[in-house]
Protein backbone atom coordinates (compact mmCIF):
# COMPACT_ATOMS: atom_id res chain seq x y z
CA UNK A 1 0.00 0.00 0.00
CA UNK A 2 2.64 2.21 0.74
CA UNK A 3 3.23 5.21 2.96
CA UNK A 4 0.99 8.27 3.62
CA UNK A 5 1.09 10.89 1.26
CA UNK A 6 0.52 14.41 1.78
CA UNK A 7 0.32 17.28 -0.62
CA UNK A 8 0.67 20.96 1.08
CA UNK A 9 2.02 24.01 1.80
CA UNK A 10 4.35 25.01 4.16
CA UNK A 11 5.84 28.28 5.12
CA UNK A 12 3.57 32.02 4.80
CA UNK A 13 1.56 33.89 2.07
CA UNK A 14 -1.65 32.77 0.03
CA UNK A 15 -2.00 28.76 -0.34
CA UNK A 16 -0.88 27.54 -3.37
CA UNK A 17 -3.64 27.38 -5.93
CA UNK A 18 -4.23 24.64 -8.31
CA UNK A 19 -5.81 25.68 -11.36
CA UNK A 20 -8.29 23.45 -13.52
CA UNK A 21 -8.45 25.96 -16.53
CA UNK A 22 -6.31 27.47 -19.41
CA UNK A 23 -5.67 31.36 -19.11
CA UNK A 24 -6.74 33.19 -22.62
CA UNK A 25 -5.85 36.67 -20.83
CA UNK A 26 -3.89 37.90 -24.22
CA UNK A 27 -5.53 39.67 -27.18
CA UNK A 28 -3.65 37.15 -29.49
CA UNK A 29 -5.64 34.13 -28.00
CA UNK A 30 -8.69 35.68 -29.99
CA UNK A 31 -9.71 35.88 -33.49
CA UNK A 32 -12.79 37.75 -34.30
CA UNK A 33 -14.68 35.41 -36.89
CA UNK A 34 -17.65 37.61 -37.62
CA UNK A 35 -21.39 38.55 -36.12
CA UNK A 36 -19.73 39.62 -32.43
CA UNK A 37 -17.76 35.77 -32.40
CA UNK A 38 -14.85 35.62 -31.05
CA UNK A 39 -12.89 32.56 -30.89
CA UNK A 40 -9.93 31.15 -29.34
CA UNK A 41 -6.99 30.01 -31.37
CA UNK A 42 -5.64 26.09 -31.69
CA UNK A 43 -2.76 25.82 -29.04
CA UNK A 44 -1.25 22.43 -28.93
CA UNK A 45 -4.46 21.07 -28.33
CA UNK A 46 -5.24 22.91 -25.01
CA UNK A 47 -8.76 22.91 -25.23
CA UNK A 48 -9.23 18.78 -25.95
CA UNK A 49 -12.44 18.97 -23.53
CA UNK A 50 -15.27 20.06 -22.91
CA UNK A 51 -15.28 23.78 -21.62
CA UNK A 52 -17.70 23.52 -18.66
CA UNK A 53 -17.47 27.64 -17.58
CA UNK A 54 -15.50 30.88 -18.37
CA UNK A 55 -14.64 32.81 -15.42
CA UNK A 56 -13.92 36.49 -16.00
CA UNK A 57 -11.88 38.97 -13.63
CA UNK A 58 -11.33 36.20 -10.92
CA UNK A 59 -15.04 35.61 -10.57
CA UNK A 60 -16.19 38.87 -11.09
CA UNK A 61 -18.75 38.08 -13.78
CA UNK A 62 -18.52 34.17 -15.79
CA UNK A 63 -19.79 32.75 -19.12
CA UNK A 64 -23.03 31.34 -19.91
CA UNK A 65 -23.15 28.27 -21.85
CA UNK A 66 -24.31 27.59 -24.66
CA UNK A 67 -25.26 24.28 -27.15
CA UNK A 68 -24.79 25.92 -30.73
CA UNK A 69 -23.08 29.02 -32.36
CA UNK A 70 -27.09 30.07 -33.71
CA UNK A 71 -28.05 30.54 -29.66
CA UNK A 72 -25.04 33.15 -28.75
CA UNK A 73 -27.50 36.11 -28.09
CA UNK A 74 -26.01 38.00 -25.61
CA UNK A 75 -22.42 39.22 -24.29
CA UNK A 76 -20.97 36.42 -22.29
CA UNK A 77 -22.63 33.49 -24.23
CA UNK A 78 -20.00 31.19 -25.37
CA UNK A 79 -19.98 27.84 -27.02
CA UNK A 80 -17.69 24.88 -27.43
CA UNK A 81 -16.87 23.76 -30.21
CA UNK A 82 -15.83 20.01 -29.92
CA UNK A 83 -15.08 19.50 -33.33
CA UNK A 84 -12.57 22.31 -33.59
CA UNK A 85 -11.89 22.30 -30.09
CA UNK A 86 -12.16 25.80 -29.59
CA UNK A 87 -14.54 28.73 -27.91
CA UNK A 88 -16.97 30.71 -29.41
CA UNK A 89 -17.22 33.88 -27.39
CA UNK A 90 -20.01 36.56 -28.01
CA UNK A 91 -18.59 39.89 -27.18
CA UNK A 92 -18.42 43.23 -27.23
CA UNK A 93 -14.89 43.63 -28.54
CA UNK A 94 -11.85 41.48 -27.93
CA UNK A 95 -12.41 39.92 -25.03
CA UNK A 96 -8.65 40.13 -23.88
CA UNK A 97 -9.07 43.92 -24.20
CA UNK A 98 -12.65 44.11 -21.77
CA UNK A 99 -11.00 41.63 -18.95
CA UNK A 100 -7.91 41.07 -17.17
CA UNK A 101 -8.26 37.63 -16.84
CA UNK A 102 -10.48 34.96 -18.49
CA UNK A 103 -9.97 31.24 -17.54
CA UNK A 104 -11.48 28.75 -19.68
CA UNK A 105 -12.19 25.83 -16.85
CA UNK A 106 -12.06 22.23 -18.41
CA UNK A 107 -14.38 19.01 -17.88
CA UNK A 108 -11.43 17.37 -15.91
CA UNK A 109 -10.83 16.43 -11.84
CA UNK A 110 -8.17 19.20 -10.83
CA UNK A 111 -7.81 16.27 -8.39
CA UNK A 112 -8.74 12.94 -9.58
CA UNK A 113 -7.74 10.57 -7.02
CA UNK A 114 -9.43 7.22 -7.82
CA UNK A 115 -8.08 4.24 -6.57
CA UNK A 116 -5.92 6.15 -3.98
CA UNK A 117 -5.52 5.15 -0.33
CA UNK A 118 -3.92 7.06 2.80
CA UNK A 119 -3.56 10.60 0.84
CA UNK A 120 -4.04 14.06 3.04
CA UNK A 121 -4.68 17.69 0.87
CA UNK A 122 -3.61 20.38 3.03
CA UNK A 123 -3.70 24.42 2.55
CA UNK A 124 -4.58 24.27 -1.24
CA UNK A 125 -6.85 26.21 -3.47
CA UNK A 126 -8.76 24.66 -6.05
CA UNK A 127 -10.14 26.87 -8.39
CA UNK A 128 -12.02 27.32 -11.85
CA UNK A 129 -12.26 23.37 -12.78
CA UNK A 130 -15.49 22.28 -15.09
CA UNK A 131 -15.73 18.89 -13.39
CA UNK A 132 -15.07 18.15 -9.53
CA UNK A 133 -12.48 19.41 -7.18
CA UNK A 134 -11.36 16.64 -6.26
CA UNK A 135 -13.18 13.68 -6.93
CA UNK A 136 -12.84 9.77 -7.30
CA UNK A 137 -14.05 6.36 -6.51
CA UNK A 138 -12.57 2.96 -4.35
CA UNK A 139 -10.52 5.76 -1.99
CA UNK A 140 -9.59 5.07 1.49
CA UNK A 141 -8.51 7.48 4.44
CA UNK A 142 -8.18 10.33 2.24
CA UNK A 143 -7.84 14.06 4.60
CA UNK A 144 -9.01 17.05 3.01
CA UNK A 145 -8.00 20.08 5.41
CA UNK A 146 -8.31 23.64 5.07
CA UNK A 147 -8.61 23.63 1.29
CA UNK A 148 -10.38 26.16 -0.38
CA UNK A 149 -12.51 25.18 -3.43
CA UNK A 150 -14.21 27.54 -5.84
CA UNK A 151 -15.78 28.13 -9.51
CA UNK A 152 -16.25 24.01 -9.84
CA UNK A 153 -18.29 22.59 -12.08
CA UNK A 154 -20.29 23.45 -15.05
CA UNK A 155 -18.84 20.82 -17.73
CA UNK A 156 -20.45 18.61 -20.46
CA UNK A 157 -21.60 14.80 -18.91
CA UNK A 158 -23.33 13.17 -20.95
CA UNK A 159 -26.51 14.25 -23.35
CA UNK A 160 -29.99 12.17 -22.67
CA UNK A 161 -31.77 10.01 -24.95
CA UNK A 162 -34.05 12.80 -25.82
CA UNK A 163 -30.81 15.44 -26.68
CA UNK A 164 -30.62 17.08 -23.39
CA UNK A 165 -27.36 18.02 -22.16
CA UNK A 166 -26.91 17.52 -18.54
CA UNK A 167 -23.73 19.33 -17.18
CA UNK A 168 -22.17 18.16 -13.77
CA UNK A 169 -19.18 19.30 -10.90
CA UNK A 170 -19.20 18.95 -6.89
CA UNK A 171 -16.06 20.63 -4.73
CA UNK A 172 -15.11 17.16 -3.21
CA UNK A 173 -17.31 13.87 -4.32
CA UNK A 174 -16.61 10.31 -2.84
CA UNK A 175 -17.38 8.45 -5.31
CA UNK A 176 -19.31 4.77 -4.99
CA UNK A 177 -16.83 2.88 -2.44
CA UNK A 178 -15.41 5.13 0.11
CA UNK A 179 -14.15 4.93 3.30
CA UNK A 180 -12.49 6.30 6.18
CA UNK A 181 -12.50 9.62 4.68
CA UNK A 182 -12.70 13.28 7.19
CA UNK A 183 -12.90 16.62 5.41
CA UNK A 184 -12.40 19.39 7.81
CA UNK A 185 -12.29 23.50 8.02
CA UNK A 186 -12.53 24.10 4.28
CA UNK A 187 -14.29 26.71 2.45
CA UNK A 188 -16.31 26.05 -1.03
CA UNK A 189 -17.99 28.78 -2.51
CA UNK A 190 -19.58 28.39 -6.07
CA UNK A 191 -19.63 25.38 -7.47
CA UNK A 192 -22.24 24.39 -9.54
CA UNK A 193 -23.95 20.93 -8.20
CA UNK A 194 -22.68 20.39 -4.54
CA UNK A 195 -20.42 21.28 -2.11
CA UNK A 196 -19.80 18.05 -0.50
CA UNK A 197 -21.02 14.73 -1.07
CA UNK A 198 -20.74 11.10 -1.34
CA UNK A 199 -23.02 9.42 -3.50
CA UNK A 200 -22.72 6.08 -5.89
CA UNK A 201 -24.18 3.32 -7.88
CA UNK A 202 -23.69 -0.23 -8.51
CA UNK A 203 -22.82 -2.13 -5.50
CA UNK A 204 -20.22 -0.26 -3.08
CA UNK A 205 -19.52 0.52 0.34
CA UNK A 206 -19.53 4.24 1.80
CA UNK A 207 -18.90 4.10 5.51
CA UNK A 208 -17.33 6.07 8.00
CA UNK A 209 -17.06 9.57 6.24
CA UNK A 210 -16.97 13.19 8.33
CA UNK A 211 -17.49 16.55 7.06
CA UNK A 212 -16.71 19.24 9.78
CA UNK A 213 -16.04 22.81 10.49
CA UNK A 214 -16.37 23.59 6.47
CA UNK A 215 -17.73 26.64 5.50
CA UNK A 216 -20.29 26.52 2.67
CA UNK A 217 -21.51 29.45 -0.10
CA UNK A 218 -23.52 29.88 -2.91
CA UNK A 219 -23.47 26.30 -3.88
CA UNK A 220 -26.66 24.85 -5.45
CA UNK A 221 -26.05 22.42 -2.54
CA UNK A 222 -24.21 22.12 0.67
CA UNK A 223 -24.11 18.50 1.12
CA UNK A 224 -25.85 15.98 -1.52
CA UNK A 225 -26.48 11.97 -0.38
CA UNK A 226 -27.74 9.51 -2.67
CA UNK A 227 -26.48 5.61 -2.96
CA UNK A 228 -28.07 3.24 -4.80
CA UNK A 229 -28.58 0.10 -5.00
CA UNK A 230 -30.40 -1.90 -2.92
CA UNK A 231 -27.15 -4.32 -2.35
CA UNK A 232 -25.00 -1.52 -1.65
CA UNK A 233 -24.44 0.08 2.23
CA UNK A 234 -24.40 3.50 3.76
CA UNK A 235 -23.02 3.28 7.40
CA UNK A 236 -21.41 6.22 9.96
CA UNK A 237 -21.65 9.47 7.72
CA UNK A 238 -21.45 12.45 10.07
CA UNK A 239 -21.67 16.06 8.75
CA UNK A 240 -21.43 18.22 11.68
CA UNK A 241 -20.67 21.67 12.53
CA UNK A 242 -20.62 23.01 9.21
CA UNK A 243 -21.97 26.62 8.11
CA UNK A 244 -23.97 26.86 4.75
CA UNK A 245 -25.55 29.75 3.59
CA UNK A 246 -27.15 31.00 0.60
CA UNK A 247 -27.58 27.84 -2.20
CA UNK A 248 -28.41 28.27 -4.83
CA UNK A 249 -27.35 32.03 -5.24
CA UNK A 250 -23.92 30.76 -6.87
CA UNK A 251 -22.58 31.20 -10.48
CA UNK A 252 -24.38 28.43 -11.52
CA UNK A 253 -27.91 27.93 -10.56
CA UNK A 254 -29.12 30.20 -13.48
CA UNK A 255 -27.95 28.12 -16.37
CA UNK A 256 -29.33 25.34 -14.69
CA UNK A 257 -32.36 23.33 -16.10
CA UNK A 258 -33.12 21.73 -13.06
CA UNK A 259 -32.72 24.78 -10.47
CA UNK A 260 -32.95 23.26 -7.16
CA UNK A 261 -31.09 25.21 -4.41
CA UNK A 262 -30.79 23.37 -1.13
CA UNK A 263 -28.45 22.79 1.53
CA UNK A 264 -28.78 19.09 2.39
CA UNK A 265 -30.00 17.30 -1.31
CA UNK A 266 -30.99 13.77 -0.18
CA UNK A 267 -31.57 11.66 -3.39
CA UNK A 268 -33.35 8.99 -4.13
CA UNK A 269 -31.59 6.64 -1.72
CA UNK A 270 -32.26 2.11 -1.85
CA UNK A 271 -28.82 1.34 -0.27
CA UNK A 272 -28.98 -0.49 3.54
CA UNK A 273 -28.47 2.78 5.54
CA UNK A 274 -27.49 3.40 8.79
CA UNK A 275 -25.93 5.80 11.27
CA UNK A 276 -26.20 8.87 9.15
CA UNK A 277 -26.26 12.06 11.67
CA UNK A 278 -26.39 15.84 10.56
CA UNK A 279 -26.12 17.69 13.50
CA UNK A 280 -25.12 20.98 15.07
CA UNK A 281 -24.65 22.82 11.54
CA UNK A 282 -26.22 26.13 10.57
CA UNK A 283 -28.31 26.36 7.06
CA UNK A 284 -29.21 29.90 6.14
CA UNK A 285 -31.53 30.54 3.21
CA UNK A 286 -31.58 28.81 0.22
CA UNK A 287 -33.12 29.50 -2.99
CA UNK A 288 -35.87 26.45 -2.61
CA UNK A 289 -35.57 24.78 0.38
CA UNK A 290 -33.00 24.52 3.75
CA UNK A 291 -33.35 20.18 3.26
CA UNK A 292 -35.25 17.95 0.35
CA UNK A 293 -35.93 14.24 0.57
CA UNK A 294 -36.42 12.87 -2.59
CA UNK A 295 -37.72 8.78 -3.18
CA UNK A 296 -37.82 6.63 -0.28
CA UNK A 297 -38.49 7.80 2.95
CA UNK A 298 -34.82 6.11 4.66
CA UNK A 299 -34.99 8.45 7.55
CA UNK A 300 -35.33 6.06 9.94
CA UNK A 301 -31.28 5.78 9.73
CA UNK A 302 -31.25 9.28 9.98
CA UNK A 303 -30.33 11.69 13.12
CA UNK A 304 -31.30 15.60 12.62
CA UNK A 305 -29.87 17.31 15.89
CA UNK A 306 -29.68 20.62 17.24
CA UNK A 307 -29.37 22.13 13.56
CA UNK A 308 -30.10 25.52 13.14
CA UNK A 309 -32.57 26.33 10.38
CA UNK A 310 -33.16 29.91 8.85
CA UNK A 311 -35.45 30.75 5.39
CA UNK A 312 -35.72 34.51 4.64
CA UNK A 313 -38.86 33.18 2.45
CA UNK A 314 -40.38 29.61 1.35
CA UNK A 315 -40.14 26.62 2.96
CA UNK A 316 -37.32 24.96 5.28
CA UNK A 317 -37.96 21.41 4.24
CA UNK A 318 -39.26 19.77 1.44
CA UNK A 319 -40.24 15.98 2.12
CA UNK A 320 -40.94 13.88 -0.41
CA UNK A 321 -43.92 16.12 -1.71
CA UNK A 322 -44.55 17.95 1.69
CA UNK A 323 -43.81 21.41 1.85
CA UNK A 324 -42.76 21.99 5.48
CA UNK A 325 -42.34 25.89 6.68
CA UNK A 326 -41.83 27.32 9.89
CA UNK A 327 -45.07 26.95 11.77
CA UNK A 328 -44.88 22.96 10.86
CA UNK A 329 -41.36 22.64 11.23
CA UNK A 330 -41.02 21.26 14.86
CA UNK A 331 -44.43 19.10 14.54
CA UNK A 332 -43.03 17.49 11.55
CA UNK A 333 -39.76 16.64 13.48
CA UNK A 334 -41.66 15.22 16.32
CA UNK A 335 -44.10 13.32 14.50
CA UNK A 336 -40.85 11.55 12.45
CA UNK A 337 -38.78 10.84 15.70
CA UNK A 338 -36.50 13.60 15.23
CA UNK A 339 -34.39 15.81 18.35
CA UNK A 340 -36.47 18.64 18.84
CA UNK A 341 -33.46 20.45 19.71
CA UNK A 342 -33.11 22.36 16.41
CA UNK A 343 -33.27 26.00 16.04
CA UNK A 344 -35.33 28.08 13.57
CA UNK A 345 -33.76 31.62 14.35
CA UNK A 346 -31.68 33.92 11.54
CA UNK A 347 -28.19 33.40 12.49
CA UNK A 348 -26.32 36.47 13.74
CA UNK A 349 -23.04 36.45 11.36
CA UNK A 350 -20.44 38.93 12.07
CA UNK A 351 -20.10 40.60 8.44
CA UNK A 352 -21.83 37.89 5.87
CA UNK A 353 -21.87 40.70 3.61
CA UNK A 354 -18.12 40.06 3.23
CA UNK A 355 -18.54 36.49 3.59
CA UNK A 356 -17.24 36.68 7.41
CA UNK A 357 -19.58 34.03 9.02
CA UNK A 358 -18.11 34.01 12.72
CA UNK A 359 -21.14 34.16 14.90
CA UNK A 360 -21.29 37.65 16.71
CA UNK A 361 -20.25 37.60 20.71
CA UNK A 362 -24.02 37.88 21.23
CA UNK A 363 -25.49 35.24 19.17
CA UNK A 364 -27.36 32.34 20.66
CA UNK A 365 -26.01 29.80 18.41
CA UNK A 366 -22.61 30.09 19.92
CA UNK A 367 -23.29 27.87 23.10
CA UNK A 368 -26.45 25.64 23.14
CA UNK A 369 -28.56 26.09 26.50
CA UNK A 370 -29.46 22.20 26.99
CA UNK A 371 -25.56 21.36 26.43
CA UNK A 372 -23.69 24.29 25.77
CA UNK A 373 -22.40 22.99 22.09
CA UNK A 374 -21.88 25.66 19.56
CA UNK A 375 -23.52 25.58 16.10
CA UNK A 376 -21.75 26.15 12.74
CA UNK A 377 -17.85 26.06 11.94
CA UNK A 378 -17.00 29.33 13.17
CA UNK A 379 -18.39 30.23 17.03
Amino acid sequence: AGLPVTYGAFGTGDRPSLLGSVARNAASDWQFVGDGIWATGDAQGALSVDVGNIIFDHGAAVGVKKWSRDTLQEPGDYFYELDAKRVLLRSDGNPADRHRSIELALRKHIIDQSGKRYVTYEDLDLRCGAAHGIGGSGVQHIVVRRCDLSYIGGGHQHTTADGRPVRYGNGIEFWSSAGDCLVEDCRLWEIYDAALTNQGSGTNVQENITYRRNVIWNCEYSFEYWNRDESSRTHNILFEHNTCVDAGYGWGHGQRPDRNGRHVMFYDNTAATSDFVVRYNIFCNATDSGLRLHGRDWTAALTLDANCWYQRDGALLLWGRTSVGADEFFDHQRARGFSTNALVVEPEFVDAAARDYQLTPGCSLRKLRNNGVPVGALP
